[in-house]
Protein backbone atom coordinates (compact mmCIF):
# COMPACT_ATOMS: atom_id res chain seq x y z
CA UNK A 1 0.00 0.00 0.00
CA UNK A 2 2.44 2.32 1.13
CA UNK A 3 4.39 2.04 -2.78
CA UNK A 4 0.70 3.62 -4.07
CA UNK A 5 0.80 6.39 -2.08
CA UNK A 6 4.46 6.85 -2.94
CA UNK A 7 3.84 6.71 -6.72
CA UNK A 8 1.19 9.37 -6.01
CA UNK A 9 3.45 11.46 -4.49
CA UNK A 10 6.05 10.86 -7.10
CA UNK A 11 3.95 11.72 -9.80
CA UNK A 12 2.44 14.88 -8.29
CA UNK A 13 6.46 16.01 -8.22
CA UNK A 14 7.20 14.83 -11.44
CA UNK A 15 4.75 17.89 -13.17
CA UNK A 16 6.27 21.16 -12.14
CA UNK A 17 9.06 20.16 -13.93
CA UNK A 18 7.19 18.84 -17.13
CA UNK A 19 5.55 22.19 -17.08
CA UNK A 20 8.74 24.43 -16.73
CA UNK A 21 10.46 22.35 -19.20
CA UNK A 22 7.51 22.50 -21.73
CA UNK A 23 7.40 26.91 -20.98
CA UNK A 24 10.90 26.94 -21.19
CA UNK A 25 11.26 24.85 -24.16
CA UNK A 26 9.24 27.43 -25.82
CA UNK A 27 10.72 30.71 -23.99
CA UNK A 28 8.91 32.53 -21.22
CA UNK A 29 7.69 35.27 -23.30
CA UNK A 30 6.06 32.87 -25.75
CA UNK A 31 4.01 31.51 -23.63
CA UNK A 32 0.32 31.63 -24.61
CA UNK A 33 -2.44 32.92 -22.53
CA UNK A 34 -3.67 29.32 -23.01
CA UNK A 35 -0.30 27.77 -21.10
CA UNK A 36 -1.03 30.70 -18.47
CA UNK A 37 -3.91 29.68 -17.84
CA UNK A 38 -3.11 25.67 -17.33
CA UNK A 39 -0.39 27.25 -14.90
CA UNK A 40 -2.68 29.01 -12.71
CA UNK A 41 -5.18 26.75 -12.79
CA UNK A 42 -2.83 24.09 -11.77
CA UNK A 43 -1.72 26.23 -9.03
CA UNK A 44 -5.04 27.32 -7.58
CA UNK A 45 -5.59 23.06 -7.57
CA UNK A 46 -3.01 22.17 -5.37
CA UNK A 47 -3.96 25.33 -3.19
CA UNK A 48 -7.55 24.47 -3.06
CA UNK A 49 -6.64 20.12 -2.89
CA UNK A 50 -4.28 20.90 0.69
CA UNK A 51 -7.12 22.51 2.04
CA UNK A 52 -9.21 19.09 1.47
CA UNK A 53 -6.47 17.10 2.75
CA UNK A 54 -6.20 19.24 5.71
CA UNK A 55 -10.04 18.67 5.94
CA UNK A 56 -9.61 15.23 5.96
CA UNK A 57 -6.69 14.59 7.96
CA UNK A 58 -8.49 17.27 10.99
CA UNK A 59 -12.07 16.05 11.19
CA UNK A 60 -13.87 13.14 11.05
CA UNK A 61 -15.84 12.71 7.98
CA UNK A 62 -15.67 15.87 6.80
CA UNK A 63 -18.10 16.91 3.79
CA UNK A 64 -16.12 18.05 0.71
CA UNK A 65 -17.94 19.45 -1.96
CA UNK A 66 -17.19 19.54 -5.57
CA UNK A 67 -14.30 21.29 -6.57
CA UNK A 68 -15.09 24.72 -8.28
CA UNK A 69 -12.56 27.03 -9.12
CA UNK A 70 -12.38 30.47 -10.31
CA UNK A 71 -11.33 31.47 -13.47
CA UNK A 72 -8.13 31.64 -13.37
CA UNK A 73 -6.21 34.98 -14.62
CA UNK A 74 -3.21 35.42 -16.91
CA UNK A 75 -2.24 38.84 -15.23
CA UNK A 76 0.96 37.55 -14.18
CA UNK A 77 4.40 36.75 -16.01
CA UNK A 78 5.18 33.33 -16.41
CA UNK A 79 8.05 33.34 -14.24
CA UNK A 80 5.61 34.10 -11.32
CA UNK A 81 2.97 31.96 -12.23
CA UNK A 82 5.76 29.61 -12.39
CA UNK A 83 6.98 30.13 -8.70
CA UNK A 84 3.45 30.27 -7.26
CA UNK A 85 2.62 26.53 -9.16
CA UNK A 86 5.79 25.28 -7.42
CA UNK A 87 5.37 26.43 -4.49
CA UNK A 88 1.62 25.52 -4.21
CA UNK A 89 2.94 21.82 -5.42
CA UNK A 90 5.68 22.14 -3.00
CA UNK A 91 2.91 22.42 -0.22
CA UNK A 92 0.87 19.79 -0.85
CA UNK A 93 3.83 17.22 -1.77
CA UNK A 94 5.05 17.91 1.74
CA UNK A 95 2.15 17.42 3.61
CA UNK A 96 1.47 14.15 1.83
CA UNK A 97 4.99 12.81 2.57
CA UNK A 98 3.97 13.19 6.16
CA UNK A 99 0.94 11.49 6.29
CA UNK A 100 0.63 8.14 7.73
CA UNK A 101 -0.53 4.96 6.34
CA UNK A 102 -3.51 5.39 8.65
CA UNK A 103 -4.02 8.94 7.56
CA UNK A 104 -3.98 8.02 3.72
CA UNK A 105 -7.00 5.52 4.52
CA UNK A 106 -8.96 8.29 6.08
CA UNK A 107 -12.65 8.62 5.28
CA UNK A 108 -14.60 11.99 3.69
CA UNK A 109 -17.70 12.37 2.39
CA UNK A 110 -18.08 14.07 -0.95
CA UNK A 111 -20.81 15.57 -2.98
CA UNK A 112 -21.01 13.88 -5.76
CA UNK A 113 -18.82 10.69 -5.49
CA UNK A 114 -19.97 9.79 -1.43
CA UNK A 115 -17.72 8.49 0.41
CA UNK A 116 -14.38 8.43 0.21
CA UNK A 117 -10.60 8.16 1.28
CA UNK A 118 -7.87 10.83 1.14
CA UNK A 119 -5.94 8.62 -0.97
CA UNK A 120 -9.15 8.81 -3.52
CA UNK A 121 -8.46 12.63 -3.18
CA UNK A 122 -5.10 12.53 -4.14
CA UNK A 123 -6.04 10.08 -7.01
CA UNK A 124 -8.34 12.61 -8.73
CA UNK A 125 -5.70 15.00 -8.13
CA UNK A 126 -3.12 12.89 -10.19
CA UNK A 127 -5.88 12.64 -12.82
CA UNK A 128 -6.32 16.29 -13.19
CA UNK A 129 -2.29 16.49 -13.52
CA UNK A 130 -2.14 13.67 -16.19
CA UNK A 131 -5.27 16.06 -18.07
CA UNK A 132 -2.97 19.20 -17.57
CA UNK A 133 0.32 17.77 -18.33
CA UNK A 134 -2.06 16.56 -21.91
CA UNK A 135 -3.23 19.77 -22.95
CA UNK A 136 0.41 21.95 -21.70
CA UNK A 137 1.47 19.63 -24.52
CA UNK A 138 -0.60 20.34 -27.21
CA UNK A 139 -0.44 23.96 -26.46
CA UNK A 140 3.25 23.50 -26.80
CA UNK A 141 4.20 21.09 -29.55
Amino acid sequence: MLDAYRDLIDELLDTPNVVRGAVEARGEYDASAEAKILIAEMRDRDRAVLSRVQSVTRQDMPYLRTLQLEEPSTDEAVSQLLEAMETARGDLVSLLINLSLKDWERRAIHETDGEITLADEVEQHVEFDEDLRRRLRELTT
